[in-house]
């Protein structure tokens, strides 16, 4: 945690980990479980929901570099300020 810029790390962790492992996955397990056709309206359903997600969490790892790029522009390793 002493890593000036540790929040958007997780934060980067975070976005790329979040769609695949909790949405995307299990929407998918769940359609193969459950047996649902093609192009039904369920089927469409979870699918626009996946597609949801996967754009929050783009949103979510650009705003999360876009932190790291701006604690990298005033950063200055090993100085420090009295």
């Amino acid at each position: 945690m002493l890593l000036p810029f540790f929040n958007e790390v997780v934060g980067i962790l975070g976005a790329f980990g979040f769609w695949p492992l909790i949405v995307y996955f299990p929407v998918e397990l769940y359609i193969v479980q459950k047996k649902i056709p093609k192009w039904s309206t369920r089927w469409i359903c979870l699918q626009m929901l996946s597609v949801a997600c996967l754009i929050i969490s783009i949103a979510a790892a650009a705003g999360s570099i876009a932190g790291v790029v701006l604690y990298l522009k005033v950063y200055h390793p090993f100085k420090t300020s009295y």
